[in-house]
């Protein structure tokens, strides 16, 4: 994604999927991605519908304007995914999407579905100028906004989904508290805030933790979502680089100035600051 971002290509790839990303060699960590069928430069949309639905950003969703930012949203759906096993936002029509989107992450900002052309066909806008989850046939079956906590898909204080990697290395709750922080900056609802792909690459996740006796950015994680994050490469074109038990949807507490993706950033720039 990174190399998508240079600015002499700025390609948004529009449907990046499991399926999409392969392995170069059954027995390497490197991958590349495939399938450009959907693709198209910034500023040069060419589809309107875009991107599988499991992996569907917010914005186009809602029918705004797209760019970069929405492959990084795939991207924080398909970690997640590689993770537990299951895709994290499964639903079987958009308005089911946006639902399941919600009950994790509860609604998307006000300054977003103002904006939206087709913020009301989920949304329904209150007196007092908020937004709220549209009432229909079905509502009663999705738990209220925010409350399919991350923490516990991800299995922070687990070891992972299950408790099936408990006590392995590289497992700790510190370990997954620094891949719940990575995946709620990929789906911050926001494309603007977004995180981009050469800040994701500084990000703590990324780092070799010696005091902590793990090294959560070597390819000798056990850990399918850890191994398939780890794939770097700058070789080749379709190459793709790589808290706490508060609230799910406190990704609205991260922002940046991250538009640039040449930018210098240090590395106190990603001490997670999850919320107690």
């Amino acid at each position: 994604l990174l190399f998508l971002a240079t600015p002499e290509l700025s390609i948004i790839h529009c449907d990046l999927k499991p399926e999409n990303i392969l392995l170069c060699n059954p027995k390497r960590s490197a991958i590349k991605i495939v399938d450009f069928g959907s693709s198209c430069q910034l500023g040069q949309r060419i589809y309107q519908y875009i991107q599988s639905r499991f992996y569907r950003s917010p914005e186009v969703l809602l029918g705004m304007p797209y760019d970069l930012a929405i492959d990084m949203w795939s991207l924080g759906c398909i970690l997640v995914e590689m993770h537990t096993g299951e895709p994290l936002f499964s639903g079987s029509n958009e308005v089911d999407q946006m639902n399941k989107i919600v009950e994790v992450l509860g609604v998307p900002p006000s300054h977003m579905l103002d904006a939206a052309p087709k913020a009301r066909k989920y949304f329904d806008k209150l007196s007092d100028g908020l937004w709220t989850v549209k009432k229909n046939k079905d509502i009663k079956k999705y738990k209220p906004p925010a409350t399919r906590r991350l923490h516990e898909i991800l299995g922070v204080e687990t070891g992972g989904p299950g408790g099936r990697r408990a006590g392995e290395p590289g497992h700790a709750p510190c370990d997954y508290l620094k891949f719940k922080d990575l995946i709620l900056r990929m789906l911050d609802y926001d494309p603007k805030s977004r995180i981009t792909p050469f800040y994701a690459l500084q990000h703590n996740f990324f780092k070799k933790t010696t005091d902590e006796g793990t090294n959560t950015s070597s390819s000798t994680s056990t850990s399918p979502a850890m191994d398939h994050s780890h794939s770097t490469s700058t070789t080749s074109s379709v190459s793709s680089s790589g808290g706490s038990s508060g609230s799910s949807n406190d990704n609205r507490n991260y922002r940046y100035s991250n538009r640039y993706y040449n930018s210098a950033v240090t590395h106190s720039d990603y001490e997670m600051t999850s919320p107690q």
